[in-house]
């Protein structure tokens, strides 16, 4: 009678499973999750480019305040030098001279002079020091326009790969339902989700299998830890065929799908479920050390 009362009731509480918008895979989104092993290149390429960016912008910042200092110095010394000239006449002057105050006076004035040239020595130094850190770590505009093209060259070739695949629908519409649903699962196989799901998806408008096409694409979400998109097609598939060979795996992750989603009342009922129905099975065990 247990068991009864919980293969009627736990097809209902999947099915009252709320949907979310899908959104994994989406290299536009501000926090992208879902990816392809190629999509996370991308990605981070594309982080690559705006740290450049962001420091190409604070190197034009610093090259222009260098000019603006490099024009003040010169100024500097322009009149240092005029200053050293007065000061060889007035040099000059002192041979005639007898009186000793005019002499110290003047001779006072060259050794200021002189202390005023080193400090510009000085300074030229450490803008010679800062010279050489932005030759070296600066970017050029031909370097970041390499940069550019390389990545334009990596989006093609990446939409070419996928195409050749065998995802797009131009393609799949040449190729039989059994042939997509192969590949579909091949995808799925090597982890390639975001083209497994286009193909399952298309095997849903075609009613083909669309138990088995929901469930894995329910799995998918599952495995990218959207929880709520998992549960509406997790319920689907039930509703369609609840005697498929996944459907161990299919009320245990349900479960667990709820619990992450605050759904706890519900989650126990599955597990306790999955204990019930499937007392043998890994998917049992697993249940027995979530249950509270």
């Amino acid at each position: 009678m247990k068991l009864l009362f919980l293969a009627l009731f736990l097809p209902s509480i999947l099915l009252s499973a709320e949907p979310s918008a899908f959104g994994a895979g989406n290299l536009e989104s501000e926090t992208p999750y879902g990816l392809t092993e190629s999509e996370k290149y991308i990605l981070k390429n594309k982080k690559r480019l705006e740290s450049i960016k962001k420091e190409s912008r604070a190197q034009d910042g610093k090259v222009d305040s260098m000019r603006e200092r490099m024009d003040g110095l010169q100024t500097i010394v322009e009149g240092l030098s005029a200053k050293s000239h007065q000061n060889s006449v007035a040099v000059g002057r002192v041979e005639n001279e007898i009186n000793g105050d005019n002499n110290s006076s003047i001779m006072a004035k060259i050794q200021h002079n002189s202390d005023e040239i080193e400090k510009v020595k000085e300074t030229l130094k450490e803008f010679s020091v800062l010279l050489d850190s932005i030759n070296n770590n600066y970017i050029t505009k031909d370097d970041y326009n390499s940069l550019i093209d390389e990545m334009n060259s990596l989006k093609k070739s990446f939409t070419k790969s996928i195409k050749s695949g065998g995802t797009t629908k131009k393609s799949l519409s040449n190729m039989s339902n059994a042939e997509v649903a192969k590949k579909a699962q091949a995808f799925f196989k090597k982890k390639y989700y975001t083209n497994a799901i286009e193909n399952y998806e298309y095997l849903i408008k075609k009613n083909y299998k669309p138990a088995s096409a929901h469930y894995y694409i329910g799995e998918m979400n599952f495995r990218r830890k959207k929880y709520k998109v998992a549960l509406s097609y997790f319920k689907e598939s039930a509703s369609r065929y609840d005697k498929a060979v996944y459907m161990p795996t299919l009320m245990l992750h349900s479960a667990i799908a709820m619990e992450k989603t605050g759904d706890s009342s519900n989650a126990q009922a599955f597990y306790s479920g999955v204990i019930a129905k499937y007392p043998a099975s890994k998917e049992a065990k697993e249940a027995e050390k979530r249950i509270k």
